[in-house]
């Protein structure tokens, strides 16, 4: 985010700010069919050919400090299997020995010299190749260099590592583009994840993620948290290819509250980015960051069922070495004020929940402060192929003028 992007952003800023409707030019947004949100068919489009085709976020560099070290992520049901090799790359692997299933591992992370079977003791090397099989002289014809770990798709953007299911898919840095251009500083600075909670809820992913994509219902849902600190009327909201989106809010002086400012800020980032702007970059088509100098939440979206939703939340601080977490009690003051937030904001899912699958009202109406939604539903049915999707809960991409181009 450079001094360029950042005059622009100001100039965008008192544009928002002083607007009596939207820009010219801008269409019309029908409803958005409630299907979307209720229909079995749709749901498993979503999981077979969105979620199962995507870059999704699996670990951070500091989950995986050393060689040996482990971390098993359920990725829509798939146990799926993190390791930093003895070259210290990390390569994700189905945790399935090639025998007959079990798993190598057990338990969340770890470390280990040897990926172990626990069924029966075929054991297999950080690199995922078989280098050994109990008994093996009952195995007539084995070759172990054909049997090693079935391989998962496994690429990193700056700390962060991602997995796809697709063999095929596009390289990582071409799906999230132009992020990591527009998002250089953050990446390159050495962060830590310090804390991580995950949530169940009782509705459909995308009700849950649309929370997150306006500052629409910040007033009301959020007086004492959110509204006092940002100015809404002067958020700058942007589409970008692929899918991706963000939000810059600019930040009421003085309103911030939360002694932030004693820690230690993120190594690359300008300073006017610290204290005046705060920013929500949606990462299609399950991660929405509010990003953030002295540190900053993943809030990650997956889909447990049709109306069943499992939230990741992961922080990440700035990298400080050795020793304890520097600012650990103005960290815990920050993560309680975030939990106080978003309790705000889950106390009406359900009941959407329910009013949609009974139909309570036509549609979705989206305005212009709302477009991202609209963005991220035109993607998904991108992602999924238009023509797959049953034409009654389609979603046209009526904003591809507006989406910017860098």
């Amino acid at each position: 985010m450079d001094a360029e992007y950042l005059a622009r952003f100001r100039e965008r800023q008192a544009y928002e700010t002083d607007r009596a409707a939207p820009p010219p030019g801008f269409p019309t947004l029908p409803p958005l069919p409630l299907g979307r949100y209720t229909d079995p068919e749709f749901f498993e489009l979503e999981r077979d050919r969105l979620f199962r085709r995507s870059w999704l976020y699996a670990a951070h560099d500091s989950d995986l400090p050393e060689v040996g070290s482990y971390r098993l992520v359920d990725i829509l049901g798939a146990a799926i299997l993190l390791v930093r090799g003895t070259d210290g790359e990390v390569r994700a692997f189905f945790n399935a020995c090639r025998h007959r299933g079990a798993p190598v591992v057990s338990g969340g992370c770890g470390t280990a010299r040897m990926l172990v079977c626990q069924y029966h003791s075929w054991g297999y090397d950080l690199e995922g190749k078989l280098q050994r099989v109990p008994d093996e002289r009952d195995f007539p014809g084995l070759v172990k260099e054909d049997l090693g770990l079935p391989p998962v798709r496994c690429e990193r953007w700056g700390g962060w590592w991602f997995v796809n299911l697709d063999a095929d898919a596009v390289p990582l840095l071409e799906w999230l583009d132009p992020l990591p251009r527009l998002l250089d500083d953050i990446a390159s600075s050495p962060v830590r994840v310090i804390d991580t909670k995950t949530v169940e809820l009782g509705c459909n992913w995308k009700i849950l993620a649309e929370g997150f994509l306006e500052v629409y219902h910040a007033r009301t849902i959020h007086p004492t948290t959110v509204a006092p600190t940002l100015d809404t009327r002067g958020t700058v909201i942007s589409l970008f290819e692929h899918g991706h989106q963000n939000m810059l809010s600019p930040v009421k002086e003085g309103t911030r509250g939360d002694s932030r400012e004693t820690l230690r800020t993120l190594e690359h980032v300008p300073a006017v980015f610290r204290e005046m702007i705060q920013p929500a970059h949606g990462i299609f088509p399950n991660i929405i960051s509010p990003l953030d100098a002295r540190g900053f939440p993943f809030l990650v979206f997956w889909p447990l069922a049709i109306d069943r939703t499992r939230l990741d939340i992961i922080w990440f601080a700035a990298d400080w070495g050795d020793g304890e977490l520097p600012g650990k009690d103005v960290w815990q003051k920050r993560l309680d004020r975030f939990d106080v937030l978003m309790e705000e904001d889950y106390r009406n899912l359900v009941p959407i929940q329910r009013s949609m699958e009974f139909a309570a009202h036509g549609g979705q109406v989206v305005n212009y402060q709302e477009r991202r939604i609209w963005h991220v539903h035109a993607w998904i049915d991108k992602v999924i192929g238009a023509d797959r999707v049953p034409e009654h809960l389609r979603v046209p991409d009526l904003l591809a003028d507006w989406v910017e181009k860098f």
